[in-house]
């Protein structure tokens, strides 16, 4: 479709009609519930097995692309793809499988007007009267992550704002109640941070290289707010929230005009210049940076500590990134920080620089990792610390996202979905023990695919 007719379209919109939404005709109608599921899985297990489900209550949830992952060339279209949760239901031995798309704004739009096409000039023409809501934000699609706070939970992605969903125990199924509207913030990120009482989250604002953090009450109503100019793009997916501390990294990436019309996002790291910690005292609002002579990016923090003399942060760490293709390798090292002579090192575990680990979850005195061999994730690394404790290999399957742990009896359990690399739909449940490293798995039959973060609800009801 030429994209001078959408803009006539669209300012004839603007001039003669009264409406939400301009509507532009892309293609024909669609109701995504045609696509969704919700079935009781039948399941054969010894009887010790059996029982022990029964001491599950509550939801698994996995959120994440609606993308076919052999056909994903670039991170852009992985993290721009509709949000779809993929969960399982646990109520007393009985587990109910459900998939659920997101109803978000844009997902609404091409229900009514077709599926809108990949083009970058639609992109910013949908960015722009997205601005004076006249146009769903396209990239809106709340993929990422979930939050659950004050009994509500809510779906994320960093270019968008939460989406609050309603997990109901009673007819197993999820609906979407509302798109969280928040004054003063139009983005809001997919690994916000609540203590249960306050809610931490940051904007990014890539056109004046700086970030807003933002502490809110319970009420999504701003308590504190602080801007902090950045040196370089701030395209930031996480930060660390301590009781009185805010750690975000300042990556040298930078948009490569060279390629600006050979991919969808064309920004990249710098390997020759520097990254820069920034740590925000919550007391004071004041910042401190420190300097690091190594180009890197963090996807995700996996913790931090700090006494008298050091902060410590570990993570996944990149040492080149280019968000146009899918050739990055997480190393998983220790950023140190002298808090006096402000040198900032980096510490490394040659056997830990062999591998591609992501998706640190912290539990206990441990960090699980997913393990990405060949494009696959085959496996989980354990850690404590940056020493490996344990090396789990899935022969021949695809970890489908990030898992979640739960303690029961005192014992740590790990939730995930996982199929056959040679059968898509070979899915099944994993119930692991992380003690004995023993498992339940339960076949689901469903094609899942790629998912990024997940979440476990308990029922409290139950």
């Amino acid at each position: 479709m030429n994209i001078y007719f959408i803009l006539s379209i669209c300012l004839a919109e603007i001039l003669f009609v009264n409406t939400f939404f301009i509507k532009i005709p892309f293609g024909p109608r669609f109701k995504i519930k045609d696509r969704e599921i919700n079935k009781v899985i039948s399941y054969k297990i010894d009887y010790e097995q059996s029982e022990f489900l029964k001491k599950i209550n509550g939801f698994y949830g996995l959120i994440g692309p609606d993308i076919d992952i052999k056909k994903v060339s670039n991170m852009f279209d992985l993290f721009t793809a509709d949000g779809v949760i993929h969960g399982v239901f646990f109520d007393n031995g009985e587990i109910t499988f459900i998939k659920y798309f997101i109803r978000t704004d844009k997902l609404k739009y091409e229900q009514k007007n077709g599926k809108i096409p990949k083009n970058n000039g639609l992109r910013l023409l949908f960015e722009v009267f997205n601005i004076f809501d006249l146009l769903p934000k396209l990239i809106g699609v709340s993929n990422t992550a979930f939050m659950n706070f004050n009994n509500n939970t809510y779906s994320l992605y960093e270019r968008d704002l939460p989406y609050k969903l309603n997990i109901d125990f009673e007819k197993k199924k999820i609906t979407k109640k509302e798109k969280k509207l928040i004054k003063n913030i139009r983005h809001f990120s997919a690994h916000s941070k609540t203590n249960g009482i306050t809610i931490e989250t940051i904007d990014c604002d890539i056109l004046k290289n700086e970030i807003s953090y933002f502490e809110l009450n319970k009420h999504f109503r701003t308590k504190k707010t602080k801007k902090i100019p950045t040196k370089y793009l701030p395209i930031i997916h996480d930060f660390w929230s301590s009781p009185d501390k805010i750690i975000f990294i300042d990556s040298p990436l930078f948009v490569d005009f060279k390629s600006i019309f050979m991919g969808s996002m064309p920004v990249k790291l710098d390997v020759t210049k520097e990254t820069i910690i920034n740590i925000l005292d919550k007391q004071t609002m004041e910042i401190e940076k420190y300097h690091i002579n190594e180009s890197f990016y963090m996807f995700h923090f996996a913790n931090s500590k700090e006494n008298a003399t050091h902060i410590s942060i570990y993570g996944s760490l990149y040492d080149k990134i280019n968000f146009n293709d899918m050739d990055i390798s997480g190393k998983y090292r220790k950023i140190l920080i002298d808090k006096k002579t402000k040198l900032v090192t980096l510490e490394k575990n040659l056997e830990l620089e062999e591998l591609n680990i992501e998706f640190p979850i912290l539990y206990g005195n441990r960090t699980i990792f997913k393990n990405i061999e060949n494009s696959v994730n085959n496996g989980f690394v354990i850690c404590e610390g940056l020493e490996i404790i344990k090396k789990i290999e899935l022969v021949d399957k695809f970890i489908s996202g990030e898992p979640s742990i739960k303690k029961i009896d005192n014992t740590y359990y790990l939730f995930a979905f996982y199929f056959s690399i040679y059968n898509d739909k070979d899915t099944k449940l994993l119930i692991m023990n992380l003690d004995t490293y023993n498992f339940i798995d339960i076949p689901i039959k469903e094609e899942i695919g790629l998912g990024f973060h997940s979440i476990f609800i308990p029922n409290e009801h139950s």
